[in-house]
């Protein structure tokens, strides 16, 4: 089917006009965004770094939902602290780790999405156990800012330990 010239700049209109569009609606800049979900992303793996279980939480919102590089189910933020509680006070635990790859500001709605890659390590009697995998994860921007709606793990490789076989 043959556009017209109408029809044509009517799309050329609304494409250049969307981004303006979700800026005025959700208030996005999506360099703005994306740069304060990185930085975000950054204080998340330093408190984890720093076994700071309130300094982890507050990137999450209340209902975040998380499933596991294992495949397992997390709901809830006090879920989710309640369980990384258990490792940061396991002196095996060395840290978790989640380098961003790219983060993708929506513009019909207040969502990014950020894809990265991830490394957990876990000292072992054999070695140091090193976890790694891909992640997704659903930011969601409300009155308070930014904050994570729920997130993928996927495992993808394990090195180091005889544990990596359990």
């Amino acid at each position: 089917m043959k556009k017209t010239l109408p029809t044509y700049l009517f799309t050329v209109l609304i494409a250049l006009l969307a981004p303006l569009y979700a800026r005025a609606q959700y208030g996005t800049d999506s360099k703005a965004d994306e740069a304060i979900i990185r930085a975000q992303r950054i204080q998340s793996n330093e408190a984890i770094q720093a076994r700071n279980l309130t300094g982890f939480g507050k990137t999450m919102r209340p209902d975040i939902a998380v499933t596991r590089g294992s495949g397992s189910h997390v709901f809830s933020r006090d879920s989710v602290l309640a369980s990384v509680s258990v490792q940061f006070t396991d002196k095996s635990f060395l840290g978790y780790v989640r380098m961003t790859d790219s983060v993708q500001v929506g513009t019909s709605a207040p969502l990014a999405a950020e894809h990265g890659h991830w490394a957990g390590r876990f000292q072992r009697p054999d070695g140091i156990q090193t976890i790694t995998g891909v992640y997704l994860a659903m930011w969601q921007k409300d009155s308070d800012g930014w904050k994570i709606r729920s997130e993928l793990f996927v495992s993808l490789a394990c090195t180091g330990s005889a544990a990596c076989g359990k």
